[in-house]
């Protein structure tokens, strides 16, 4: 009895040391969250028996920021699935899902965060480019890249040309060290700057860089002049913590004179309210590219520039504006003597994690960036891209998979000319110069073949990157309308090239025709078309300028009428091709068919080339019928 009396007692207090236990758990959970400690913050918080969604988002990002994507999934999808999820919460599921390669999954994610940010700069660029991922994991055998021996199972990344025959990096390697640090984040050492040789596209003989820069937490990535001696460099702020009790990141400024480091000095924009790192100098150290998340910006971390007087004084930073900044991350700029920026992004449409992008300044504003796409850029974080003085080899950082550590340094040669995308944009309107929206719009290569396949916007407005100095054909093509074809020259100095489609409306009736080589089966160009009609005896003549269509408009027939012509096909080098087209009109639309001329070559017969064989393809359809061959 005395059991039982006293069991709801014991099961009382049995929660109450259960509901105590949990809350210890999620408070010491909430503290490792804040230092970012998030191997313990993940411990604490996979204890719980009962996760809210807020706990919930928190193991994401902590499983996140460690790089286990899997998990990170699992928990953004209850977050992004659940009735307490918000915006950034889609996003970072779509982020996650790309990153490992759930590519449908991604893409509807990322609707539902468009339909809910639709001002959002990542939303809008995803928007008006949804298949941006086909192109960008096509390998165009630009680069050629390659894990270097120096790699450890630690961190190394963030290079930087010391000279011409050295390069200077950041890593969290304990070779020399007796006492080890570690940082709350990954439980890995703090970084250290390093030197070492380059031997063509490796590295070698590394040893640490000079201790006056190597303190007891972070130091590195750092950027040199092209003389050597003037250097910035990332350091850690341990000696001013922010409010909220963080350590911030801070840029250090030093002179080498008569071979003799001096003291590093704090640039004048540092605070321990807010990061400044990842330093870029220009080779005359005069112009200093940085990221930071100080107040004001676009997102997390932008991109700044800053610039030193001649009495060596910086000024304000400046923010590089939207077309290179996101409400995500930019960070690790490089700046090349030809004015090329590089710079890695997780906002802009990239593959995965950060993506390692390119832009160039245009009078006051600067280009719209380029993805380096595979091999540079793969599903994980690929940042701090450096490339020499002949834009011919480089180095470049990434966690992704196939490596040595947490992070490490790739050389990559370059094998393709490294150029900026041409940009062909435009409109689809009627011939009233009314806009046509939903419209498809495909760009051929010189060859024919079709590059892309797009549908033109709510506005009417369709974009297409492009190679320059290339040839292109855009093609314009909604039902009811006559098919719309432009040629495209990118062999200019203009880096967006804008060209509208006006397409007419189809008659009730209309003939379609495609004239092609018969051996090559591509389109003929300035063929003369004579056409007479049978019944009257009248005469016209068409003209094929270029991609073979033709098209014979017929305004003044009805429902159930029958036409009747004899088409003459004439090409310098061809043998004329003659055929009559008898047809009842028994639907409204388009008619159409194919013809083939043949190459007159030396000694045939030219009777026997010449041909009367009518070639029709389906009514109202665009391909021609497997039968229709000549």
């Amino acid at each position: 009895m005395k059991t039982i009396k006293y069991f709801p007692f014991l099961v009382f207090i049995f929660f109450i040391f259960s509901a105590e236990a949990q809350t210890v758990k999620i408070k010491k959970g909430e503290k490792s969250y804040e230092i970012y400690s998030y191997d313990e913050c993940i411990e604490k918080f996979e204890g719980l028996s009962d996760k809210s969604v807020d706990i919930k988002r928190k193991l994401a990002e902590s499983y996140f920021k460690t790089g286990d994507y899997e998990n990170a999934e699992k928990y953004y999808a209850e977050v992004a699935l659940s009735d307490e999820y918000n915006s950034e919460d889609v996003y970072n599921y779509a982020s996650v899902l790309k990153i490992n390669r759930k590519y449908d999954e991604y893409k509807k994610q990322m609707d539902r965060f468009y339909e809910m940010e639709k001002q959002d700069r990542r939303a809008e660029l995803f928007a008006e480019n949804k298949s941006f991922l086909d192109e960008l994991l096509q390998d165009n055998e630009q680069f050629k890249i390659k894990n270097l021996d120096i790699n450890t199972s630690a961190q190394d990344f963030g290079t930087a040309y010391y000279g011409t025959e050295q390069t200077v990096f950041a890593s969290t390697r304990t070779a020399t060290k007796l006492f080890k640090r570690v940082w709350n984040w990954n439980k890995l050492p703090f970084l250290d700057l390093y030197i070492a040789d380059i031997k063509r596209s490796n590295l070698d003989n590394v040893k640490q860089f000079k201790k006056k820069f190597n303190k007891k937490y972070h130091e590195g990535p750092a950027s040199f002049n092209k003389k050597g001696d003037f250097m910035a460099y990332t350091l850690n702020n341990y000696e001013n913590k922010s409010k909220d009790g963080v350590i911030k990141l801070q840029i250090f400024t030093s002179e080498n004179i008569d071979g003799d480091w001096q003291d590093p000095v704090s640039l004048p924009f540092n605070s321990s309210e807010y990061s400044v790192g990842h330093p870029a100098l220009t080779e005359d150290g005069k112009t200093m590219y940085f990221a930071s998340d100080m107040p004001g910006g676009y997102g997390g971390t932008d991109i700044y520039v800053t610039r030193k007087d001649e009495n060596g004084n910086w000024s304000d930073p400046e923010n590089l504006g939207e077309t290179v900044n996101t409400e995500g991350n930019e960070m690790f700029p490089f700046i090349h003597k030809n004015g090329m920026l590089f710079f890695a992004s997780d906002g802009l449409p990239g593959i995965g994690g950060l993506d390692v992008f390119m832009t160039k300044k245009e009078g006051n504003d600067f280009i719209k960036p380029k993805n380096l796409g595979v091999p540079v850029n793969s599903n994980y974080d690929d940042f701090a891209l450096i490339i020499d003085e002949n834009m011919k080899s480089g180095f470049f950082s990434s966690n992704r998979t196939d490596g040595k550590g947490n992070d490490d340094i790739y050389s990559f040669k370059v094998l393709k000319e490294i150029q900026f995308n041409k940009i062909i944009k435009g409109k689809t309107k009627d011939t009233e110069g009314q806009i046509l929206a939903n419209t498809t719009v495909i760009l051929f290569d010189q060859e024919g073949n079709p590059v892309k396949t797009v549908e033109s916007d709510e506005n009417g407005n369709f974009e297409f990157s492009a190679e320059p100095a290339a040839l292109y054909t855009l093609e314009g093509s909604k039902p009811s309308y006559i098919s719309v074809k432009e040629d495209v020259d990118t062999k200019t100095p203009e880096d967006v090239i804008t060209k509208d489609l006006i397409l007419e409306k189809m008659p009730d009736f209309i003939i379609h025709g495609l004239v092609s080589d018969s051996d090559t089966k591509k389109p003929l160009e300035n063929v003369k078309i004579t056409v007479t009609e049978n019944n009257t005896g009248k005469t016209s003549e068409l003209n094929i300028v270029d991609a073979g269509d033709f098209y014979l408009k017929l305004p003044e027939k009805h429902l159930y009428d029958t036409v009747n012509y004899t088409f003459l096909f004439e090409k310098e080098g061809y043998a004329p091709k003659t055929f009559n087209y008898n047809k009842v009109l028994d639907k409204y639309g388009e008619y159409g068919f194919n013809v083939y001329m043949n190459k007159i070559k030396p000694g045939e017969d030219l009777g026997k080339l010449i041909e009367i064989n009518p070639i029709y393809f389906d009514f109202d359809k665009y391909n021609i019928r497997p039968d229709a061959a000549a």
